[in-house]
């Protein structure tokens, strides 16, 4: 078994990278032929050995969704090659992920996106497959709009951070590239949809707030909330050359996190009162920023 992953958790680890992964294969993210990031860029995204890695990808060549050669990396087979994947994927209980969430929202005229969150990865991970429904044609909403809550990536946030080192800046240099990576790129590829007259109304704004958030949450078109908890667990980078191995790094499990909805009516009180914390943040808390651009 692989250092830094405990008995209980690499079977949890392994579902979780696997579920990602199938998620953008079904939602468009990496379309037939198209190849998967390779096993190294997978361990980063997911700070997670490359045995826990491996048995992912075992995985989704079982249910034939990718094949695996040597030399050539994990390549999405065509729909025709995927006819197990009824039998064994929703046998399987489904972890509550914001693909479905965010395709609902999207067939609307007027869209809302309010989150708040570590680093944004998900959301730009996930938004892809609705541009995709806007570029086709599928929908054509009026307008969009994005408010983007963030940690601000100056402060020493409480995690990730070096176990062996507080002091060590790696762990948040690497926070802070993926932060502001995901977040340039959302809003690019928003605003590309209304100079490309596909969107009318199209905003994008983003804010940080110096504190490091423990849980994250989407409010989309201001009647469904969805949160997911910053579980946390030591991981083990891979040595740089030439740089003195970081030891275990204080991470949380963010990509992989599963999310709780509650939606209107049912839960409209949890709900608005979700709305009007972000809004109060957002308003007398959080600072634009446009992060160099």
């Amino acid at each position: 078994m692989a250092t830094g992953e405990p008995a209980g958790e690499e079977g949890r680890k392994y579902e979780i990278v696997a579920a990602r992964l199938r998620e953008g294969i079904s939602g468009g993210a990496y379309g037939a032929g198209k190849l998967l990031p390779t096993q190294r860029e997978l361990r980063d995204t997911f700070q997670v050995s490359r045995a826990t890695v491996t048995k992912a990808l075992k995985l989704l060549i079982d249910e034939g969704l990718i094949e695996s050669r040597q030399g050539s990396g994990a390549r999405v087979l065509p729909a025709g090659g995927r006819a197990s994947m009824a039998r064994q994927v929703f046998a399987r209980p489904a972890l509550e992920t914001l693909q479905p969430h965010l395709q609902a929202a999207f067939d609307a005229d007027d869209i809302t996106m309010d989150v708040f969150s570590l680093t944004s990865e998900t959301m730009n991970r996930q938004l892809g497959a609705q541009i995709t429904r806007i570029h086709d044609g599928s929908i054509r909403p009026r307008s969009i709009s994005l408010r983007l809550m963030l940690p601000d990536p100056g402060i020493k946030l409480a995690f990730p951070v070096s176990l062996h080192d507080p002091d060590d800046e790696r762990p948040r240099q690497r926070h802070r590239d993926t932060l502001i990576q995901c977040s340039k790129s959302l809003r690019s590829e928003l605003r590309t949809l209304k100079r490309q007259r596909l969107v009318p109304e199209v905003s994008v704004q983003i804010r940080t707030v110096r504190l490091t958030p423990t849980s994250k949450m989407y409010l989309l078109n201001r009647d469904l909330l969805l949160e997911g908890y910053y579980t946390l667990e030591g991981t083990d980078p891979d040595p740089v050359e030439g740089e003195e191995q970081e030891g275990t790094t204080l991470n949380s499990l963010g990509l992989g996190a599963t999310l709780f909805p509650y939606s209107k009516p049912d839960q409209a009180l949890k709900v608005e009162t979700a709305q009007t914390f972000f809004d109060s943040y957002w308003e007398l808390l959080a600072q634009d920023t446009d992060f160099g651009d």
